[in-house]
């Protein structure tokens, strides 16, 4: 794999991975969090120590299609990163969603007027069941506000565009969804076959390398701590197996392990 950082002040990220290029795009500063923060009770670990929290999301030109993994939470700022590499918010043509947490999906909206859609021509690949729910009333009964017209207006305006996925789905060739639910309902890593092994975006089923070396950690704030246990072991052992190149959303910048 190439590597090469893009800018200085380290907000764009470039890498080449089996004639499949990319960037990782910093959408946040880091966050510092101390690992038993993150760790329930039971788990706590003597000494503690400070963990770097990256808020990214990621770009690739796949079989010359562009890609989007999430959207980060300012859809100009991120349209203005891809901009750099000379790729217009029109030219992506599949976003493929993790989940729909603030930071993974807001920025599918303009922060302008009644909110259009950032990627106006993108197909939008979700889980089908979180799609679902996202339709039912009871869902917003405890969200707040903002995020009740966000996701009520993506329902408007992307209705017409979601790929559906119900259990491992090819969303385009060589591009795979593969359900890891846990962290919240419907979460998704994607797979992307290239001329090497391939590219598996985990999104946040693992959040730091911590959680990679010991599997049996749980995560406060996961939605299902051992349904999230399960899928990070499935999905890491899938990337061992295969040989992947593994990005993470919150891992340390820039989020890639080779």
């Amino acid at each position: 794999m190439n590597r090469t950082s893009k800018t200085e002040d380290d907000k764009l990220y470039l890498f080449e991975h089996g004639g499949t290029t990319g960037a990782v795009i910093r959408i946040l500063p880091d966050s510092s969090r101390s690992l038993n923060e993150m760790l329930p009770e039971a788990f706590q670990q003597q000494p503690d120590h400070q963990l770097s929290l990256a808020y990214t999301c990621c770009y690739l030109n796949h079989r010359d299609r562009h890609v989007l993994i999430d959207s980060g939470i300012d859809g100009d700022e991120v349209a203005s990163a891809l901009s750099e590499l000379g790729i217009a918010a029109a030219d992506i043509e599949l976003i493929c969603i993790t989940h729909v947490d603030r930071d993974h999906v807001a920025g599918l909206l303009l922060q302008i007027g009644d909110g259009e859609l950032t990627y106006p021509h993108a197909k939008y690949a979700i889980d089908a069941e979180l799609w679902g729910e996202l339709h039912k009333p009871e869902t917003y009964e405890s969200l707040p506000k903002h995020l009740s017209r966000l996701f009520q207006r993506l329902q408007e305006l992307i209705e017409d565009r979601v790929i559906l996925c119900d259990g491992e789905t090819e969303v385009a060739k060589g591009i795979t969804f593969i359900p890891t639910p846990g962290h919240r309902p419907g979460h998704a890593a994607y797979e992307f076959a290239t001329d090497d092994t391939p590219i598996l975006h985990i999104g946040d089923a693992a959040l730091q390398p911590q959680w990679i070396e010991h599997l049996d950690w749980p995560v406060v704030g996961d939605s299902d701590p051992e349904q999230a246990r399960q899928s990070r072991k499935m999905i890491l052992e899938r990337a061992e197996e295969t040989l992947a190149l593994v990005i993470g959303t919150h891992l340390p910048w820039p989020g890639i392990l080779a």
